[in-house]
């Protein structure tokens, strides 16, 4: 699904569309792929292959607070230039730059596809319930439980008053 022969892409620009269901990346134990799209433009020379990525990805995520499950989404552009020439493999969060598998003519972009989703997930996982409307995390209310009385001093625990008369 993610790879493609380098013959079959045309000279020039050509565009494809993947429809992704669930089962066509394995994403992780606390991730699930629900489903999404990737619209992927191809821009072929005879010196190498600029491929663009654009997201449109819905996944299941476990909240690290409730252990709900909820739906995050992740749009995001990624692109990735294949070289024929020896070069020295590398990736950052917006690009990578790979070697063409010239032994087997094809391009392979799973890894690719698999990292960008990965990389766009939050650090803190938290269900949208638990954040406020611009997207921070919302503290805990503390609350008590039975009677407090009014006015009254909380009281010291013994043993922390026998540590301070040892001074």
């Amino acid at each position: 699904m993610f790879t493609f022969k380098i013959f079959e892409i045309p000279e020039g620009k050509s565009e494809r569309t993947l429809d992704l269901s669930p089962g066509d990346l394995e994403l992780g134990e606390e991730v699930s792929l629900k489903s999404g799209t990737i619209q992927i433009n191809f821009d072929h020379s005879l010196h190498f292959i600029l491929v663009n990525l654009s997201f449109d990805v819905k996944v299941e995520l476990i909240c690290d607070r409730s252990l709900d499950p909820f739906d995050f989404t992740v749009n995001q552009d990624f692109e990735i230039l294949f070289k024929a020439e020896d070069i020295e493999e590398s990736a950052d969060e917006n690009g990578a730059v790979r070697k063409i598998d010239l032994a087997h003519k094809q391009i392979d972009i799973e890894q690719d596809v698999l990292d960008t989703i990965l990389v766009n997930l939050p650090a803190k996982k938290l269900h949208p319930r638990f954040l406020d409307e611009h997207g921070n995390p919302v503290d805990f209310e503390q609350q008590s439980f039975g009677e407090a009385a009014d006015g009254e001093e909380p009281s010291i625990d013994p043993r922390w008053e026998a540590l301070k008369d040892l001074k």
